[in-house]
């Protein structure tokens, strides 16, 4: 396991003078909406794991993945640890680029955030663990089933890219004229982090924070592991 996280970072590596600096600049210009700041931070997330099964797709690695004494349902799981951890990651940095650029900017996003920002408390935090994880375990079976190339990576990411950019530009632009997180907007019924943030919120006061915390892990645990072992279904049935 750990050398197929290894042969991850290694892929990785040549881009990391684009990605480091890049996902800053992404995270850092979308911090003053904080719907925008929040999705596109997740797909920041997601395209770690798009861009790891593209980069194989085109050096044709799934042949020589396939040829080698390894079980296929070991590669699976170095792949969804892969992903895990940049949404471990992902999450940090959520948290991290949230304080900095506070710190940096307070005048400017003074009244931009309504009540405590999502970065900063564990409920916020939740929402965006759990939404990250939820579009890394549906797009993964669709990758070990199809490949990538086929519509299970390239099509799939793509459209998944698309619909969070719609969701992004309806509820901050089309649907709020430009406020950023107006109270009562039209429109309020639409995906947004608020409205999983208050999921999760609403679910910790009725049952308490260690309850709500030991089920939202046990009901992540099993979603993850459902989407493991179709990956390994779909993966050991392929022909490379």
């Amino acid at each position: 396991m750990r050398h197929l996280l290894a042969k991850d970072l290694r892929m990785i590596a040549p881009y990391a003078w684009v990605i480091v600096p890049g996902h800053m600049l992404w995270c850092a210009q979308a911090f003053l909406v904080p719907e925008l700041y929040f999705w596109l931070g997740l797909s920041a997330v997601l395209a770690w794991t798009v861009a790891l099964a593209g980069i194989e797709w085109q050096l044709d690695a799934d042949r020589l993945l396939g040829s080698l004494p390894v079980r296929r349902a070991t590669l699976v799981g170095g792949r969804y640890a892969s992903a895990l951890g940049a949404l471990v990651l992902g999450a940090a940095l959520y948290v991290l680029y949230g304080y900095l650029i506070s710190a940096v900017a307070a005048e400017r996003i003074v009244g931009r955030w309504h009540g405590i920002p999502a970065w900063a408390s564990a409920d916020g935090v939740a929402a965006f663990v759990i939404t990250g994880l939820v579009l890394v375990v549906t797009y993964l079976p669709f990758v070990f089933r199809f490949g990538f190339a086929l519509g299970g990576g390239l099509y799939l990411g793509a459209a998944t890219t698309a619909l969070l950019a719609a969701v992004v530009a309806t509820r901050t632009v089309l649907v709020t004229g430009g406020d950023v997180n107006p109270p009562g907007a039209l429109g309020a019924g639409l995906p947004s982090s608020e409205m999983i943030r208050g999921w999760v919120s609403s679910l910790a006061s009725a049952w308490g924070s260690l309850p709500a915390a030991v089920m939202l892990t046990a009901g992540a645990a099993l979603l993850g592991a459902i989407s493991i072992r179709l990956s390994i279904w779909f993966y050991e049935g392929r022909d490379l």
